[in-house]
């Protein structure tokens, strides 16, 4: 099977985008829903038993395919047999996980010193091992370029998923809607990805090719660092400040940082494959880059900015009174997740040229940083944590990975500042102007100061890209570019 560049790559990746994105909107939009409604049907303690448990099976399910997902996307050529053999290792490497979860369940309730664990735990496994058994079939689908297919199947799953956790959790069944669930996503997952790939394994074959083995082992290496970074902070304070104080916590990052992964994900699965086929001609690798960033920034940043800034507002709107905790957490979450956005896809960069020994190398060193401060900010609880990741993230990481990306190129560190410069430097203007608009606008209504700040920080920030000459080249080139594929 070879992976040679695909005609009108433009229209291609236009198409994908649109379809990615359309699609993505409407789970976003599901999940969004989800948060909201389950927010009045549950009870914080309910979120913070299944976020205890969360973390740990996370890091069990990084081992779900060894990486080898991903390789089958971005391999220049890969063999029936190779498939065959990637398959065998998945699935055997997915049983394993869901046994090993399984099996930990009474010491992850008798860290809690919460019996209910054991259930929660042992029901959080199977997601794994079905996940494995769709790695394939998914990785096909996204090397042939089968974007539509791929975003129709996120929709129905996580629709699925909604649709059975809000039933479950009006029918009174607490935490366990919140277990099966997800059980129900994977499954839908798991048989809308056979159905369409239509792809059949042969007999057994654990014989993997080195070159695969490799990009995988480094791949999961970073994703096994970069675990610490995403799931610590629950652990810690679901130990050291309950799980009342996780569940506000839990919903801050639901609310914030969970949609902007919901951004990058899809975008990654066009990307990835699109860029593998075009890594050898640097200068296109990075104006594509380039330009699908600038545009990423400017659809996600001010509407960050925006929330951040009316945190007491947006948390009161959507969650009511009894939430009000989660306010300055969420506040917190969005100061950091300004810049990720833009810093969360260069992994593209990495993936793509093959560099996953450095993005491994990446990985550990933001894991450590990340660690130190979850460990520090602890001493403040919920809202510490939150704040001493967004500190070190501006302080410690977004330094460090502009340099890496410059060494790796043919992205520079000047590219990868710039983006994120501009909207931040927004954002404090918005931010400036809306603390002199009058307590008449901004006080009246929740409503009104919350589209306020949404229109101050889009306004402010499509002049300032307007201005500088990088941002308005790349906003005129992609609208002229989406203009003439669209025909």
């Amino acid at each position: 099977m070879n992976a040679n560049p695909p005609p009108q790559f433009g229209r291609v990746a236009l198409r994908g985008g649109v379809v990615t994105i359309g699609a993505q909107g409407f789970k976003m939009a599901i999940q969004f829903l989800s948060v909201i409604v389950l927010a009045r049907l549950l009870v914080p303690e309910d979120f913070g038993l299944v976020a205890s448990v969360g973390p740990i099976v996370a890091f069990v399910g990084l081992l779900q395919n060894l990486g080898l997902q991903q390789a089958v996307v971005q391999r220049k050529d890969i063999s029936t047999e190779q498939l065959n053999q990637v398959f065998w290792i998945s699935a055997l490497v997915g049983m394993g996980s869901a046994v090993v979860v399984a099996c930990l369940a009474p010491a992850i309730a008798a860290f809690y010193g919460d019996q209910r664990m054991v259930g929660i735990t042992i029901g959080s496994a199977l997601p794994l091992l079905l996940g494995s058994l769709a790695a394939v079939p998914l990785a096909l689908m996204n090397r042939h370029l089968r974007f539509g297919q791929l975003a129709l199947n996120d929709v129905i799953t996580a629709a699925a998923g909604l649709a059975t956790t809000a039933i479950a959790a009006y029918a009174g069944l607490g935490y366990w809607s919140l277990v099966i669930g997800p059980a129900v996503s994977a499954v839908v997952a798991l048989a809308a990805a056979w159905q369409v790939a239509r792809w059949t394994p042969s007999r057994p074959d654990l014989k993997v090719d080195t070159d695969i083995l490799s990009f995988g082992a480094n791949l999961t290496g970073f994703n096994l660092a970069n675990f610490f970074s995403r799931n610590l902070d629950n652990i810690l304070i679901g130990k050291y400040s309950g799980a009342i104080e996780l569940g506000y916590y839990d919903r801050a990052y639901k609310l914030l940082l969970f949609p902007l992964q919901n951004i990058n994900q899809p975008l990654t699965r066009v990307m990835v494959p699109l860029l593998s086929r075009i890594h050898e001609d640097k200068a296109r690798f990075r104006d594509i880059y380039v330009r699908t960033n600038w545009m990423l920034a400017a659809i996600t940043m001010p509407g960050i900015a925006a929330l951040t800034l009316t945190s007491d507002q947006v948390v009161g709107l959507l969650f009511g009174e009894r939430w009000t905790a989660v306010a300055p957490i969420f506040a917190w979450l969005g100061i950091a997740s300004l810049i990720q956005s833009v810093s969360s896809t260069t992994g593209w960069i990495f993936i793509c040229q093959g560099k996953t020994k450095t993005m491994f190398h990446w990985g550990i060193y933001s894991s450590l940083t990340t660690v130190a401060a979850f460990i520090i900010g602890l001493h403040w609880g919920a809202v510490g944590v939150a704040a001493a990741y967004a500190i070190s993230g501006y302080v410690l990481r977004v330094p460090v990975l502009a340099v890496l990306v410059h060494r790796v190129g043919p992205v520079t560190a000047a590219d990868f500042l710039v983006m994120q410069g501009l909207f931040i430097a927004s954002s404090l203007l918005a931010w400036s102007v809306y603390r002199e608009l009058p307590a008449s606008l901004t006080g009246q209504s929740d409503l009104l100061a919350v589209v306020l700040a949404v229109a101050l920080n889009y306004s402010i920030g499509l002049v300032l890209m307007l201005a500088l000459g990088q941002s308005r080249s790349a906003l005129f080139t992609t609208l002229s570019s989406a203009m003439r594929n669209a025909r």
